[in-house]
């Protein structure tokens, strides 16, 4: 289990049934149960071979509160909460439109376009949780949402970094800024661009409203 994965079981609350959408290995609907945080998880992916090496990780004691579903996204299943990992932002809010049963819960972790996720998740869901971490040199986005009758209104830098991570940074969000402000900055010496630009303009105002570079 790496910081990623830990962070992701940490994050996925207490309910009666989890839906591990993109499982690949299962380690996270796994450590779930035995935690005792789910009383069953069904695992989905698309790759047949990936749910067969989730089912092979699978301890033989848990067996009787698993199923594995081989099919592209949620589809017609429905569960208390979902945890949709390790993939595309435009890939999960396309889970997320064709599912039948939208989860009371949500546990996001999109590899980019975190922005289009929020916007989508604002449409009928509440953030609860957004937060940055880095692992291994790469940083994650943590999104936990749930289930609401009323939009939510997201300011362009909450949809740009997070909600939480403004309120209340932490030293991996922080470092995060900070290499995008190094990046962009480097950029702008051999270019002038205006999309470039833009996105430095809103690291920096980020990074005052967060108190600084510290």
């Amino acid at each position: 289990m790496s910081k990623r994965l830990d962070k992701l079981v940490e994050l996925i609350p207490e309910c009666n049934s989890l839906a591990d959408v993109g499982c690949d290995h299962g380690y996270v609907g796994i450590e779930i149960l035995r935690q005792n945080k789910a009383d069953d998880v069904t695992f989905i992916d698309v790759s047949q071979l990936s749910l067969d090496k989730a089912r092979r990780n699978c301890p033989e004691e848990l067996t009787d509160k698993v199923g594995f579903v081989c099919q592209d996204g949620l589809g017609n299943i429905n569960v208390d909460c979902a945890v949709i990992a390790g993939m595309g932002g435009l890939e999960i809010i396309d889970i997320l439109d064709r599912a039948v049963f939208p989860p009371h819960m949500l546990v996001l972790q999109p590899n980019r376009n975190a922005v289009d996720v929020r916007r989508r998740l604002a449409r009928d869901y509440r953030i609860q949780y957004d937060r940055m971490i880095c692992d291994g040199g790469k940083f994650y986005n943590m999104i936990v949402a749930e289930l609401c009758n009323e939009p939510m209104q997201l300011t362009e830098l909450q949809e740009e970094f997070g909600i939480t991570n403004l309120l209340a940074p932490t030293e991996d969000f922080r470092l995060y800024l900070r290499t995008e402000q190094t990046k962009l900055t480097q950029i702008l010496k051999g270019c002038n661009d205006p999309k470039v630009s833009g996105r430095l303009s809103l690291v920096e105002q980020a990074i005052a409203i967060t108190g600084g570079l510290q």
